[in-house]
């Protein structure tokens, strides 16, 4: 497994819905003022890039908006990189909650918005990546992981995946926060009846997560 240098930039993947606002909190206390955080506004333009290398770690979302702004885009010569997972049909689940919970889906009920899912090619959150999901073979996808992540958490085994980062980066375990959460409650639907659909229509994404899960467990047990 990829081994931490301080000396060089760690760039971290924020996928949409994974933990990410907790794990950003996170990050904070590990990396302190050498965290950059990258979130594009369109008003403002296209985030700012940074110079700095030792000991800094570069975080956000990497995708969407006008410009060319992926993690290898900005920074190509990158060769160590972090992000949190997520099982694809919690992602969705919480991105279903989290926007009712703005009030912009209308009357929009759950099975309604996993069958429009459904429909879509491919889960939208996996953008940010720095290769392509759904256009290489899971041999090679596997082959970058293992070149260049050094580490890939689970939202599920949140508190686990942290204990590893920070045993990684030589960093004690911060406190784990737990922000920007959308209760569930009031729709106690039986969503079993979905989750081979989703097993099915987007494989790649469950190929990834399930990579991911055995990758984690081998890291514990070797730690």
């Amino acid at each position: 497994m990829l081994q931490y240098d301080a000396d060089k930039l760690l760039v971290s993947i924020h996928i949409p819905k994974c933990g990410g606002t907790s794990f950003t909190t996170c990050l904070k206390s590990f990396f302190s003022d050498r965290l950059f955080l990258h979130y594009p506004d369109d008003p403002e333009g296209p985030p700012r890039k940074t110079t700095a290398r030792h000991q800094a770690c570069v975080h956000g979302h990497f995708y969407h908006h006008q410009w060319a702004i992926g993690a290898l885009d900005y920074y190509p010569d990158a060769t160590q990189f972090i992000t949190m997972l997520r099982d694809p049909m919690e992602m969705v689940l919480s991105g279903y909650y989290f926007r009712r919970r703005l009030g912009d889906l209308g009357h929009v009920g759950i099975h309604q918005y996993l069958e429009e899912t459904l429909q879509n090619p491919k889960i939208f959150n996996y953008l940010g990546l720095p290769f392509d999901l759904w256009g290489s073979s899971e041999e090679h996808i596997q082959q970058w992981l293992e070149r260049r992540f050094l580490w890939i958490g689970l939202t599920e085994r949140f508190a686990e995946s942290l204990q590893l980062l920070a045993l990684k980066l030589g960093q004690p375990t911060p406190n784990i926060p737990f922000e920007n959460t959308s209760p569930r409650e009031g729709e106690l639907a039986d969503l079993a009846q979905y989750r081979q659909q989703f097993r099915l229509r987007f494989h790649r994404e469950f190929a990834l997560y399930d990579y991911a899960s055995r990758r984690l467990e081998w890291e514990l047990e070797q730690s």
